[in-house]
C-alpha cells in the first residue's frame, strides 16, 4: 500500500500536479473583513456592556476616571490581536468569500440584525440554563426525599 501511494505521488509530481495549498490570509484581508463586519464596533459595544460591572468593582472611581479610561481604549488594538488568529485559521480564499458575502445585500442584512439576534440568543440561552438548573435542583430534591 505504501509503494502504491508513493508511486501515485511520484506520478503526480512528474505530471506537474501539486496538491492545492491555500494561500494564507493576508493582514489586509483580515482587516477588511473586520471592517465590513463591524468587529471593532462590536468590541467597543462589548466593553460598554461590561463597563457597569467594572464601575461596581471600583465604586469610588469618579465618572471622570471612566470617561478618560474609555477615551484611551483603541478598538484597533483588539483587531491587532485578532489578525494573526484569523491568519492561522483561514485562507485568503476563505476571507475573500466572507468579504464577498458580508458586502452583499444579504450579508449587510445579516450584520444589521446580528446584534439583536445575539442579544435575543443570549436571553434564550439564559432561559435554557435556568430550566436546566431548575430540573437539576428538582432531581436532587427528589433523590433527597427518596434515598
Amino acid at each position: 500500500m505504501k509503494k502504491g501511494l508513493m508511486a501515485m505521488l511520484a506520478l503526480a509530481m512528474a505530471l506537474g500536479l501539486q496538491p492545492a495549498v491555500a494561500a494564507p490570509a493576508t493582514e489586509k484581508s483580515v482587516r477588511e473583513l473586520m471592517e465590513v463586519t463591524g468587529a471593532g464596533d462590536a468590541g467597543m459595544q462589548m466593553l460598554n456592556g461590561i463597563l457597569p460591572a467594572l464601575k461596581q468593582m471600583a465604586p469610588n472611581a469618579p465618572d471622570e476616571f471612566w470617561e478618560e479610561f474609555m477615551a484611551e481604549v483603541d478598538p484597533d488594538s483588539m483587531i491587532d490581536l485578532i489578525v494573526p488568529i484569523y491568519q492561522r485559521h483561514y485562507s485568503e480564499e476563505d476571507l475573500q468569500a466572507a468579504i464577498d458575502f458580508y458586502t452583499s445585500p444579504a450579508g449587510k442584512r445579516f450584520i444589521a440584525k446580528q446584534g439583536v439576534v445575539m442579544q435575543e440568543s443570549m436571553q434564550a440561552g439564559q432561559q435554557w440554563g435556568e430550566q436546566i438548573a431548575r430540573r437539576a435542583i428538582e432531581r436532587l430534591q427528589q433523590r433527597s426525599a427518596n434515598p
